[in-house]
C-alpha cells in the first residue's frame, strides 16, 4: 500500500507541475519554500480572445481561448484536433446543436463575426443561413385535447367566450383549437357554456352513448386485491442467485477499473507510429491491452480491450467494460500496454 501512495503522489506531483521528468521543478521548489505557487502562470500560455475562421469551415484558436469565447464556441463547433492550436469545425450539426440551445441564426453570426480575425467566408455564413431557416419548421409537442370545427367563425366565439376562459385555448389552425385539459372536462365546460360538443375518436368517427364516455375518461390501474404471497423457498434461492450475479458483475467491473488505472500509470508515451508498431505486435500475439485514449476535449480515459485489428488509421477492438466492439483512433491513443 505505501508503494502504491508513494506511486500516486509522484504522478499527481507531475501533473501538478511540482516535478517534470523525475525531477523537481523551479515551482516546485517555490512550493516547498512556501513561496509564490502563481509564478507558474508566467510560462503558461497566454490566454487569447479571437479565433481565425477558415475558408474550409474551420476556426483556429491560436491559443487557450477565454472561458467565456471557449463555451460559446463548443456549442457552434467541434473540437478537430488539439496542438499549440486548435482547430473547430462547423458543420450542419454543430449549428444545430447552437440552435437548440436558444441561439438564433443572427446571434450566432454575431458572435463569429465579433470573435474572428479573419472575415466571415461566405460558405459558413450560407451554412449559419440555410440551418437556422429550416429549424423548427417542424414542430412536435403533447396536447390533452383538440376542438375542431367547420365554422371558423363558432371557434373564434369559443376563443373568446370569457366562461372559458379557464381552458387556455390555443388555435393552431383556423378551424382547430387545443388545451391542456382532459377531453372530459373540455365536453362538460362546453356543455355549461351553451355549445353543443360530440366526441370524437382518433379516426375522427363521432362517438355517442357508452362509447363516448369511455373515450373521455382515462382508464384506471385494476385493483388487486387479495393476500400477499408469501414466497417459496425455490423463490428465495432465485432472488439470492440474480443478487450474486449483480455483485460479481460489479466486482468485475471495478477490477477491470482499478486493472486499468495501475497500466495506464506506467504506460510509457508513444507516438503514433510507435502506437501502431506495438499494436500491430500485439494483434498478432493475442494479447489484452490497457491504453490510454484521448476525448475531443483532451481528457485521458482508461479502457482495457482486446485489439482486432487496424483499418484506415483507426484500431478496432472490443471494449472489456462495455463489450461491444469499438473503433479507436489511433493518434488520440497516448500509451499501450501489455496485461
Amino acid at each position: 500500500m505505501q508503494e502504491e501512495l508513494a506511486s500516486w503522489t509522484l504522478r499527481e506531483a507531475e501533473w501538478l507541475g511540482i516535478t517534470g521528468q523525475g525531477a523537481i521543478s523551479k515551482y516546485g521548489i517555490a512550493f516547498l519554500e512556501g513561496g509564490d505557487c502563481e509564478i507558474i502562470n508566467e510560462d503558461l500560455p497566454k490566454t487569447v480572445d479571437h479565433i481565425l475562421i477558415q475558408s474550409d469551415n474551420t476556426a483556429i484558436a491560436p491559443g487557450p481561448l477565454e472561458h467565456e469565447v471557449s463555451q460559446q464556441l463548443a456549442i457552434m463547433a467541434d473540437i478537430e484536433s488539439r496542438g499549440g492550436a486548435t482547430v473547430y469545425r462547423f458543420s450542419e450539426s454543430t449549428i444545430r446543436r447552437a440552435l437548440d440551445h436558444g441561439k438564433s441564426g443572427d446571434e450566432i453570426k454575431a458572435f463569429l463575426i465579433k470573435t474572428s480575425k479573419t472575415p466571415m467566408p461566405q460558405p459558413l455564413e450560407y451554412l449559419i443561413a440555410d440551418v437556422s431557416k429550416k429549424h423548427g419548421k417542424l414542430r412536435v409537442g403533447n396536447t390533452a385535447s383538440f376542438i375542431r370545427c367547420e365554422d371558423t367563425a363558432l371557434i373564434a366565439q369559443i376563443m373568446n367566450d370569457k366562461k372559458l376562459e379557464v381552458l387556455a385555448f390555443r388555435r393552431i389552425a383556423p378551424e382547430v383549437i387545443i388545451c391542456n385539459h382532459d377531453a372530459a372536462d373540455v365536453m362538460r365546460f362546453l356543455r355549461e357554456a351553451g355549445y353543443l360538443p360530440a366526441a370524437e375518436s382518433a379516426n375522427g368517427l363521432i362517438l355517442t352513448g357508452a362509447r363516448s364516455i369511455r373515450a373521455l375518461t382515462k382508464p384506471r390501474p385494476p385493483r388487486i386485491v387479495g393476500e400477499i404471497e408469501v414466497p417459496t423457498l425455490d423463490m428465495l434461492n432465485a432472488a439470492i442467485r440474480v443478487i450474486q450475479t449483480g455483485e460479481k458483475s460489479s466486482h468485475k467491473q471495478a477490477r477491470l477499473r482499478q486493472v486499468a488505472n495501475e497500466a495506464l500509470g506506467a504506460l510509457p508515451r508513444s507516438t503514433a507510429n510507435e502506437t501502431m508498431d506495438l499494436v500491430n505486435k500485439y494483434i498478432q500475439e493475442e494479447k489484452s491491452l490497457s491504453i490510454g485514449y484521448a476525448d475531443n476535449n483532451g481528457a485521458v480515459t482508461h479502457r482495457i480491450i482486446d485489439p482486432i485489428r487496424v483499418s484506415a488509421g483507426a484500431l478496432i477492438a472490443r471494449d472489456h467494460a462495455t463489450g461491444e466492439v469499438q473503433s479507436f483512433r489511433i493518434p488520440r491513443i497516448t500509451g499501450v500496454a501489455a496485461l
